[in-house]
């Protein structure tokens, strides 16, 4: 009887124990480094024949950080950032970018 007695207060105990919530912290990260992106000037302009390079490397396609629905995500600071179609250089810009801010290119 006293056997039993034990093995149901532990039982007891032991399921008390599984119902204590434990404190949970959440954390989230910001991500609030400048952004870059294009939009077609017309519906004549195709953005994925244009290649987008920033600071003297090659980046993507224009299309791949359409206005609205992507970026291309950029350190805070000065940039050249130039498109090119077909090896030709059709916009060079040099463009200061601060935390924060979201530059949006017209493609001619």
């Amino acid at each position: 009887m006293m056997k039993a007695t034990v093995f149901v207060l532990l039982f007891s105990f032991l399921g008390l124990a599984g119902c204590v919530q434990m404190p949970t912290t959440t954390s989230t990260t910001v991500d609030n480094r400048p952004q870059l992106s294009f939009i077609a000037a017309s519906d004549n302009v195709v953005l994925s024949e244009y290649k987008v390079w920033v600071d003297g490397l090659e980046s993507g396609l224009a299309s791949d950080y359409k206005a609205d629905s992507a970026a291309l995500r950029l350190l805070p600071g000065s940039h050249v950032i130039e498109l090119k179609r077909n090896e030709e250089v059709i916009l060079k810009e040099k463009i200061y970018l601060g935390d924060g801010v979201t530059k949006q290119v017209v493609v001619n």
